[in-house]
């Protein structure tokens, strides 16, 4: 249902079913969504058993008959190429699916992080070797000043964030948003709400670096020992010479060419912008100030969170090698109430590696995920066709830039099969349906808990019997590789290999339903423990962009596209507090009726000047994707005038969802696929223009 997989209970008293927080596990409660989640069970609208299209017209048959049609068509695909096989999925199943990736020989499992956290990602590869957000953390409980950009853990879907940073608040921490909407999370926790112009946070935090540098507010010795601030490189060329310079902000020659410090050439670029820092960004010099101090004063118990949601801007990686540098030199890494690496096991279900030639990084070789070159190589077959496509548990249309496109290229793929609960969607295009058990029905291999700091193990076991002729995903993926050839293993076969891996003991996992790890969470890496880089230490400078052609350093890479005129606006979108990323909530009628719809933001001010009221119906038409819709308008004083936001993952028009057919707008037709960051691939959903106009009845 969800991907943070929070802790739960389930009583069942006869046809009732109940859901309440499991207190023995790190993360104990339930949002919204989970309180809801017993109606799925017998929501009419679920996929009641599989599917097959015949004559265009997708009907119901029974599982011989659509795994036979799988596998007739991925053996065909496979005799061809195994490439030309793609699978994407919203991180659930992850490890099963790499396993199936793996044996079918398809490089090309590829997520959604394009259009989520795809930039920090690659952005805490290079400079901290670290991965996706649950990787690392700040720890708010023991924080005393933290910093957010564009992050709003308050609509997000993760309570046990919320619980931990209530727990820091409650002992002191302070908090600073950073964000063009003045949050859920700016309006209630924020004692500073800095609205900053869409795109520009590289200018921002490169500006807090160079006056943190320019005021010696950096710890030293912590740069010395464990980054390469003191790094030779050649000015002419941006190479390392490999050599290091006692002094951290060095300028000279060696061997009669110009070198620099990584550390000077990273002040240099905060030089570049703070100068035009209001111009750029719209934040003050003041608040560059209160930024520097309020952080360089409550180190190491300071920290700029690691963010979640960061496919922004063109500049976006650029934007988190920044954040992670400013948090180094805080010397806040591994400290309590600092950032922190989490302490999570690894779990791998299948001997050997992944395929590298993934079909997005011929492109984007440092991509962490981008999809929309697969919907480029279904339309255009290249860099080499893909096929056959298979989607687990993700709305694409409903998740990924430029809808139009994407279902252009979802009608066009060969073969199609998905995995769901219910009709999303992309059901609608598929030639074979498989249906799903809700988590409620079904057993799962143990798992790593992964918002917790803590390293957890916990259990996922089948409450209710399933009520239709369903399936989990494990038993679906075993028998595909069964019939395929690929492997007889079975799930008793991998949950032992899980629980071999992570050591626990299966009698008291069952028992408590979270088990805890033994390791220590603080002041492990790098002290005791180096960091996962190329050089064990922090990257200022990375030789690995260099390598591929790209700037080394962080830098500020200005929007192509602004607002001309006062009805033209930056549009930034974000996640409703109701919903799931995915089709299963958005179907519930309970929380379509607290959410029904996407209103688009507008400020208050510039909705007087175009005539327009609270409530108004009006069309927005992309200037980027020329794509146009119509919605409703809300008038609000907490937004900057020259920005409108939506929540997106509405404008559902699977009419298999009849609750939540014709609710709210597609905010992704209005996003293009052709705007993104050149290093992580992702989409800049905040770069994109749009026209608004009063509409006519």
């Amino acid at each position: 249902m969800c991907k943070n997989q929070c802790g739960i209970l389930v009583n069942q008293e006869g046809d009732a079913v109940k859901v309440s927080a499991n207190r023995n596990h790190p993360q104990a409660g339930i949002c919204g969504r989970g309180a809801a989640a017993p109606y799925i069970l017998n929501h009419p609208d679920r996929l009641k058993g599989p599917m097959v299209r015949r004559g265009g017209v997708l009907e119901q048959t029974d599982w011989e008959t659509a795994l036979g049609e799988t596998v007739k068509a991925l053996r065909k695909v496979r005799e061809e190429d195994p490439r030309y096989l793609a699978i994407t999925f919203h991180d659930y199943g992850k490890e099963l699916l790499e396993r199936f990736a793996y044996l079918y020989g398809t490089p090309n499992l590829i997520g959604h992080e394009a259009v989520c956290h795809g930039p920090r990602t690659v952005a805490s590869q290079l400079v901290l070797g670290a991965e996706g957000p649950r990787s690392l953390d700040p720890d708010y409980p023991n924080s005393k000043f933290v910093v957010f950009l564009s992050r709003n853990p308050l609509e997000g879907i993760v309570p046990e964030i919320v619980r931990r940073i209530d727990l820091g608040r409650s002992k002191g921490m302070r908090v600073t948003v950073v964000d063009p909407r003045r949050s859920a999370l700016a309006q209630r926790y924020a004692e500073r709400w800095i609205a900053i112009r869409p795109g520009t946070d590289t200018a921002l935090l490169l500006s807090l670096a160079y006056y943190m540098i320019e005021h010696h507010m950096y710890d030293e010795d912590f740069l010395r020992r464990y980054s390469n601030a003191s790094l030779l490189v050649r000015t002419r060329d941006m190479t390392s010479t490999g050599e290091y310079h006692e002094d951290l902000l060095y300028k000279g020659e060696m061997s009669g060419e110009e070198v620099a410090t990584a550390f000077w050439l990273f002040r240099r670029e905060g030089e570049k912008v703070y100068p035009s820092l209001q111009e750029i960004t719209g934040a003050s010099y003041d608040d560059v100030k209160y930024l520097a101090e309020n952080l360089w004063e409550n180190r190491p118990s300071s920290v700029i969170d690691d963010g979640w949601h960061t496919s922004y801007a063109m500049d976006s990686t650029y934007t988190w090698m920044t954040a992670f540098i400013i948090n180094a030199m805080l010397g806040n890494l591994d400290r309590r109430g600092g950032l922190v690496f989490a302490k999570r096991p690894k779990v791998k279900l299948y001997d050997g590696e992944l395929r590298r030639d993934r079909i997005d990084r011929y492109r984007f070789p440092l991509t962490y995920a981008s999809f929309q070159e697969v919907y480029r190589a279904i339309l255009t077959g290249k860099p080499h066709p893909i096929r056959a496509l298979m989607v687990v548990g993700t709305n694409l249309d409903g998740r990924d830039a430029n809808s139009s496109m994407v279902r252009e290229a979802l009608s066009r793929v060969e073969f199609l099969v998905t995995v769901d609960i219910f009709p999303s969607d992309v059901t609608q295009y598929a030639h074979v349906v498989l249906a799903e058990s809700t988590f409620l029905e079904r057993d799962e291999l143990p798992g790593v808990v992964g918002w917790s700091l803590e390293p957890w193990v916990d259990a996922h076991q089948a409450a209710v019997k399933p009520i239709h002729d369903t399936r989990p995903l494990h038993w679906i993926l075993l028998e595909l590789e069964r019939r395929l050839g690929l492997s007889q293993e079975s799930y008793e076969d991998l949950e032992r290999r899980v629980l071999t891996q992570l050591k626990v003991n299966e009698t008291e996992l069952r028992t408590k339903g979270a088990v805890r790890l033994q390791g220590e969470v603080y002041d492990q890496v790098p002290y005791v423990k180096p960091l996962g880089t190329e050089s064990g230490k922090v990257e200022i400078y990375s030789r690995r962009l260099r390598e591929l052609g790209y700037y080394p350093i962080p830098t500020y890479v200005p929007g192509r596209l602004a607002p001309q005129g006062e009805n033209q606006f930056y549009l930034v979108t974000g996640h409703t507090l109701y919903h799931t990323q995915d089709s299963i909530t958005f179907d519930i009628p309970t929380l379509i009726k607290l959410a029904p719809d996407n209103p688009l933001q507008m400020n208050r001010r510039r909705a007087e000047k175009l005539g327009i009221r609270d409530g108004d119906l009006v069309e927005v038409r992309s200037l980027t994707t020329g794509e146009s819709v119509r919605c409703r308008v809300k008038v609000t004083g907490e937004i900057r005038e020259d920005t409108v936001f939506a929540y997106f993952g509405f404008g559902r028009h699977s009419k298999g969802l009849k609750f939540a057919y014709g609710h709210g707008f597609d905010v992704n037709l209005l996003i293009s696929d052709e705007i993104v960051d050149p290093i992580a691939g992702s989409v800049a959903q905040s770069q994109n223009i749009v026209e608004v106009r009063k509409a006519e009845k």
